[in-house]
């Protein structure tokens, strides 16, 4: 038996431990084989077959419900609160036995939710997520375990998440949310009626270069969301807009595509000069809705201009970002013209 130190996860080093998933289909009775490494088959609570005492008037009893941290196969590390996580043998609790009547009572299409589903259909990701970390924030402070958070994007690098009140992007580990169990819950509506989320965050928000209120026909058809960050004093957007101008304009008729400006600029009176000097043929959106909405802001990188491509739910297609590098709007755009192009 191995106790382990808790303590508060790092904002920026957290690793994705959940494995991709087999090509098989999901089994009908969980083995031991069938659950290591799947946090997503995991029961959200086992019992411990017995007691640990780790001494100091420290002891976990037996029948205590406890939470799976981990389980490689081998050995299961839990979580039975008040700071105190240890590692059991599977035979210590009723790990195989929990998982498989939570198991049981799936319908097929949410047993074949795991990690690699989720990184290719943003559809089923969540509005929001528990994580059952806590963080140590960059610039000083903490946020305790257990708390909800707006759920941004799941990839290779884990779950993102916005801390509104902090204004900060989270980074955590798949296993440390509920972001499965809520997954789960969405792949009972059927994909076409499933709410999405970038749609949601413009529709009623848009703004034409006059100010007044902007409601284009396709906003909740499109496919294609392309998102430019800029602002009228950045010189490398001067330069950077009028391609993208010059590309939207040349695609006006395709009813998949769909570009709002996101400024950076510090008052919309800046903004909206911005978009009829350039003559964008797009929407943006007011500042006061960009600061309120975290779906929209954790594409921000730091950098502009900064273009990002999603699609209606959020997952990212093309971005100015390649491999946690800046390599600038341009690389986007091509990214973008090969997709259509292949459509």
């Amino acid at each position: 038996m191995r106790s382990i130190v808790p303590g508060f996860v790092l904002v920026t080093a957290l690793a994705l431990a959940t494995s991709s998933s087999a090509q098989s289909a999901p089994p009908e009775t969980l083995t031991l084989a069938d659950i290591a490494n799947r946090p997503e088959r995991w029961a959200p609570a086992v019992k411990l077959g017995r007691d640990f005492d780790f001494g100091s008037g420290t002891r976990a009893g037996t029948g205590q419900s406890v939470q799976v941290l981990e389980f490689n196969g081998a050995n299961v590390v839990v979580d039975a609160g008040n700071g105190l996580v240890f590692e059991i043998a599977p035979g210590d609790c009723n790990l195989l036995e929990a998982s498989n009547a939570a198991w049981k009572t799936l319908t097929p299409a949410q047993r074949a939710i795991d990690a690699a589903l989720l990184k290719k259909d943003a559809s089923l990701w969540p509005e929001r997520t528990k994580c059952s970390a806590g963080f140590l924030l960059d610039g000083g402070g903490e946020l305790a375990p257990d708390l909800e958070y707006d759920f941004l994007s799941f990839g290779d690098d884990g779950v993102k998440l916005y801390a509104t009140e902090q204004r900060t992007v989270l980074y955590a580990e798949l296993a440390q949310t509920d972001a499965i169990a809520r997954a789960r819950e969405r792949a009972l509506v059927e994909p076409a009626k499933r709410s999405a989320r970038i749609v949601a965050a413009l529709k009623g928000a848009l703004v034409g270069p006059d100010g007044k209120a902007a409601a284009p026909a396709n906003l909740e058809s499109a496919e294609y969301f392309v998102l430019y960050y800029g602002a009228s004093w950045c010189g490398p957007c001067r330069k950077f807009s009028p391609r993208l101008v010059e590309f939207m304009k040349a695609n006006a008729a395709n009813p998949k595509l769909f570009a709002v400006l996101m400024s950076n600029d510090e008052e919309d009176a800046d903004m909206l000069e911005y978009m009829k000097e350039e003559k964008m043929p797009w929407p943006a959106l007011p500042l006061s809705k960009l600061q309120s909405t975290p779906t929209l802001l954790g594409y921000t990188i730091g950098s502009i201009p900064n273009l990002v491509v999603v699609d209606r739910h959020g997952m990212v297609l093309a971005s100015s970002v390649r491999s946690g590098s800046y390599v600038g709007p341009d690389s986007a755009l091509d990214a973008l013209k090969k997709l259509l192009a292949a459509r």
